[in-house]
């Protein structure tokens, strides 16, 4: 049996690795950034030299990039090896663009699993990433021990690439919208003179909150700006989201405005700063300094 192969060891990507190795797969990595899986060779996985090595020693690939173009750059060098195998996709595109990655994987014999995941790095670290996986039934079945591995909610959304990407934009356009909420509702908290830790409790506890209120909420009363997804990946994640709208015919007022303040935020902030920082829009609007 060959082993498990990993592409893009990121913050995510590292930490799905680990937590599969810790349930008894034997694995083969690759990153452009070899130190960031140098801890998990040390540990037992195998580090590949190219992405055709990893393909030559592999059956099954998790890959986790960023964009699209990535994914292609990525399964063009890895199909020229990967033969009869399989590709799971964990990062977040449009519908079309995983689509035509199915189309590429099938035309060197390969299936692909359309599966972005929900949870940040902390859930990626805690092994409780929520995953949105379409392909047929019987792949699904096939796979399931693997994704159980990484994660708390290995759900089949759909049996058709794509349809993953479809339930990982809604998700994300409620992220963005609930995300410039919550720093709206702040911001207001604030310019009325309320105790901030006083209305997060009582919003936590009533009709108006929300996930992302609940868990960003405190670090916003703390000031707690470490970055746990970016304003870049949260620009592209509600973009994506208006796209797939505007594809399928549907109307997203809300999500748009969403994304004019994220690009609004990546312009004036670094884009590599916490998505929450979204909320300094709002405070340089009111004159409020911290």
């Amino acid at each position: 049996m060959k082993k498990i192969g990993m592409i893009g060891l990121g913050a995510m990507g590292h930490s799905v690795a680990e937590n599969i190795m810790k349930n008894g797969f034997q694995m083969v990595l690759f990153d452009i950034r070899p130190e960031a899986y140098a801890d998990l060779v040390a540990q037992g996985a195998e580090g590949a030299a190219s992405l055709q090595e990893l393909g030559q020693k592999t059956d099954t690939v998790l890959m986790m990039v960023n964009t699209y173009p990535q994914c292609v750059s990525v399964m063009t060098s890895l199909l020229e090896t990967l033969e009869n195998g399989v590709i799971i996709n964990l990062g977040t595109i449009a519908m079309d663009e995983a689509e035509a990655l199915e189309r590429m994987a099938a035309e060197k014999n390969c299936q692909m699993i359309d599966c972005p995941v929900s949870g940040g790095t902390a859930g990626a670290k805690a092994g409780t990433l929520t995953l949105m996986a379409a392909c047929p039934d019987e792949l699904f079945r096939e796979k399931l021990p693997l994704l159980s591995a990484f994660s708390a909610n290995p759900k089949q959304v759909g049996t058709k690439c794509g349809q993953g990407q479809a339930v990982k934009a809604i998700n994300q356009l409620l992220v963005g919208v609930h995300m410039c909420a919550t720093a709206e509702a702040f911001t207001l908290a604030t310019k009325c003179g309320l105790d901030l830790q006083m209305m997060y409790d009582t919003i936590c506890t009533s009709a108006g909150r929300s996930e992302i209120f609940r868990n960003r909420g405190q670090y916003l009363i703390e000031r707690n700006f470490d970055t746990r997804s970016t304003l870049a990946i949260q620009l592209k994640d509600t973009t994506i989201a208006c796209k797939t709208a505007e594809a399928a015919g549907a109307p997203t007022f809300l999500a748009n405005t969403a994304k004019e303040l994220f690009k609004l935020a990546v312009n004036k902030y670094p884009p590599t700063d916490d998505s929450l920082e979204v909320v300094r829009i709002y405070e340089e609007l009111c004159n409020l300094e911290f």
